[in-house]
């Protein structure tokens, strides 16, 4: 399959309002898509299903997967971050004011509670009627090669696109990853940056929870790789990566990612305290915005490895399961025309609400930088 009919079948599949799902995993030259024939609305409860899933940030709320064929090519873009020009958004006073006060609110009940941190959101609605999603996805595609960028459309659903650089849940058969993501300044040219007390306090709390998650399934051969600085565009943010091992007999999958998700990084700490906090005062729906998305138990064929004392086994291979999950951020929502971009930030009790404000402005920048491109 050459380019030209790969992206002509995702048109035929929005032109005719039929589901598919069309990505690129990190760093990876495969492009990929699972499209339906009809528009059944499939949902996963126990995530033993094959497919891709798409579920929000709300867990209570249904989770969708994308069941069909499969299609991949191979997909020439250039492989760096490339910058686009800067866009100045212009910003709602209001908006802003109402954002700052909702991050005082989080700071005071932090300074008086067991809440550690509250990560708060929001969304920045740009009009584009021109702007076809596709080549959206095609713009993300060349723009940000190091981040899971994606093209989702379901009739039921709608239209979702995003480049996001959290991984949530990688697995291939007994082996597992995870990474711990938080704090962010912008990129200028450099990578050996100062990160400030209240990025690093943001980052190891993350670091912390995950791995108590894990600790309490009966997870304990885990092991933590040294922080370090990671660009995701225009972006930089400090990154932990978590490995381990699981024992199927003992976890499933499905507890592995209720376990992770959602993460300090998106949620807050302790996590049952942010999230209701969250529900309570965003006062608007994240809807698919801090939930996960991916491959879900994928089959991979494994060939044994060569041992010339049982050659005959050489002839049979073994069935592995495979699932890359990732959060969904960095990623806006099509909607009547227009483009609804949500962005968000960590909030601690060191917090200055002006500067979590600006945090949000800049990260705008990720997705209408693609929009306003040419």
């Amino acid at each position: 399959m050459s380019p030209t009919d790969f992206f002509d079948r995702i048109d035929h599949q929005y032109n005719t309002a039929l589901p598919f799902v069309a990505y690129r995993k990190p760093g990876s030259k495969l492009l990929k898509a699972i499209v339906q024939d009809d528009d059944s609305l499939y949902i996963t409860t126990t995530l033993d299903e094959s497919g891709f899933v798409f579920s929000p940030f709300d867990d209570s709320e249904s989770k969708v997967l994308i069941k069909g064929k499969s299609l991949e090519i191979d997909l020439k873009t250039s492989n760096d971050e490339r910058e686009l020009i800067d866009i100045k958004i212009p910003s709602i006073q209001s908006e802003r004011e109402a954002y700052i006060q909702l991050i005082e609110k989080a700071i005071s009940q932090i300074k008086s509670s067991e809440l550690k941190k509250v990560v708060l959101s929001r969304k920045q609605i740009i009009s584009d009627k021109q702007k076809n999603p596709r080549v959206v996805f095609q713009e993300l595609l060349e723009r940000y090669s190091q981040a899971f960028c994606y093209f989702f459309y379901h009739p039921k659903v709608g239209v979702w696109l995003g480049a996001t650089p959290e991984t949530l849940l990688s697995s291939n058969g007994h082996r597992f990853q995870t990474m711990a993501l938080a704090g962010t300044q912008l990129f200028e040219g450099k990578m050996d940056v100062e990160w400030g007390a209240k990025e690093k306090e943001e980052q190891q709390l993350v670091v912390d929870d995950i791995t108590a998650q894990l600790n309490q399934l009966g997870i304990d051969s885990i092991s933590i790789s040294t922080t370090q600085t990671h660009r995701a565009g225009s972006l930089l943010h400090l990154l932990s990566n978590i490995k381990g091992s699981l024992d199927y007999k003992k976890q499933t999958l499905s507890q592995i990612i209720k376990a992770l998700h959602p993460t300090p990084a998106v949620c807050g700490l302790p996590r049952e305290a942010a999230k209701e906090f969250i529900l309570k005062n965003e006062n608007y729906n994240r809807e698919y915005y801090t939930g996960f998305l991916g491959e879900l138990n994928m089959e991979e064929n494994v060939q044994r490895s060569r041992n010339r004392r049982n050659v005959e086994n050489l002839a049979y291979k073994t069935v592995r399961k495979t699932s890359d999950i990732y959060v969904n951020l960095r990623c806006m929502q099509l909607k009547d025309s227009n483009y609804h971009i949500y962005i968000g930030g960590g909030v601690t009790a060191s917090s200055i609400p002006e500067k979590e404000w600006e945090e949000t402005v800049n990260k705008v920048q990720t997705m209408a930088r693609v929009l306003h491109s040419n």
